[in-house]
């Protein structure tokens, strides 16, 4: 059986050496029109994100997804200090966040499904560009991301977010890279699933995220049946839901089979969530505090390995790409 790789900033690795794997992260959003709307979006500090990054290592974390796409934010030379300086597999993302992130005249309105396809296959197998498609010129690093990202909003997926998504679809066939999502309040994601499998994708190569934010067990057991990943990162968001309903969707999913399905995050895109920007409580926080509560809460090392290191490795693996078939 040919070796599952997962693509990194630093080159390609077997996925089996990604170790503990934060799932969903925002190591460094450097401005972009959220950030104009919300000031506590700015992430824009390599060292803070550097000592938060060494901080989760202490406790055993080796791997992290940074969740930035196109044109909001991203900021591909940094996420490449930072692998180097921390040691960590540090995996990018390519593709769009919901439309809030973008101004009516942007290009997402004007490219065909084509070209926008195009422009995320370079991205994912050519290198990066250096300011994430905020043109006109483009500079390629060599570094190449590893994820391909599509949104939704609330209850709703806009015109122009299907239109992203289908272009998603085709760099996704066309490359092998996985697939991840997100989803407002946790709604839409069946909704983005059927979207996407009628664009030719297979579910067992998406992330659905923050489902969690809805603490729905019926719906995230009809969403695991599809054969998807569900990523979880609502630990420590008192404002939104107690820990304890993160605990039992957990454990409801994995009394329910989908065990191999689960992986975990923090979404920590505030400056207030990080220690390093005076904030808390910090990304240690999910194997400092909400991995020994799964563990005090019955889950054992089987388990939390599965959520914490095998289902990441699959999910974020390289999947089999349209050129690899056998003709």
């Amino acid at each position: 059986m040919k070796q599952q790789m997962a693509r990194t900033v630093l080159g390609d690795v077997p996925a089996d050496q990604l170790g503990i794997v934060y799932a969903h992260e925002h190591l460094i959003i450097q401005g972009g029109l959220g950030v104009m709307k919300n000031k506590d979006l700015l992430l824009n500090q390599v060292d803070y994100a550097v000592a938060e990054v060494k901080e989760c290592m202490q406790y055993g974390a080796q791997s992290f997804v940074d969740y930035m796409p196109l044109d909001s934010g991203r900021h591909p030379s940094a996420l490449v200090d930072i692998a180097k300086q921390t040691g960590a597999h540090i995996i990018a993302v390519t593709g769009f966040h919901k439309p809030m992130y973008y101004d009516d005249l942007h290009w997402i309105y004007h490219y065909s499904v084509d070209q926008i396809a195009e422009l995320l296959i370079q991205e994912c197998e050519v290198g990066m560009d250096r300011y994430s498609y905020n043109g006109p010129l483009v500079e390629r690093l060599d570094a190449k991301a590893g994820v391909l990202k599509g949104a939704s909003d609330y209850n709703v997926i806009a015109p122009v977010s299907r239109k992203l998504l289908e272009a998603v679809a085709i760099a996704h066939i066309a490359t092998g890279v996985p697939i991840a999502t997100h989803t407002e309040h946790g709604t839409c994601g069946l909704e983005q699933i059927e979207l996407l499998a009628k664009f030719g994708v297979d579910p067992k190569n998406v992330i659905i995220c923050h489902m969690d934010r809805n603490p729905d067990l019926y719906l995230h057991k009809e969403l695991a049946a599809t054969g998807c990943f569900l990523e979880y990162d609502n630990a420590s968001r008192i404002k939104y839901h107690p820990d304890s309903h993160s605990v039992e969707l957990i454990r409801g999913l994995i009394e329910a089979g989908h065990e191999k399905q689960l992986i975990l995050g923090t979404d920590f895109a505030l400056r207030s969530y990080w220690k390093a920007y005076g904030g808390g409580p910090g990304m240690s926080h999910l194997l400092a505090s909400f991995v020994p509560r799964l563990r005090a809460e019955g889950l054992g090392d089987e388990q939390l390995n599965l959520l914490l290191r095998d289902n990441p490795a699959n999910a974020y693996s390289l999947k089999k790409a349209a050129r690899d078939e056998v003709v």
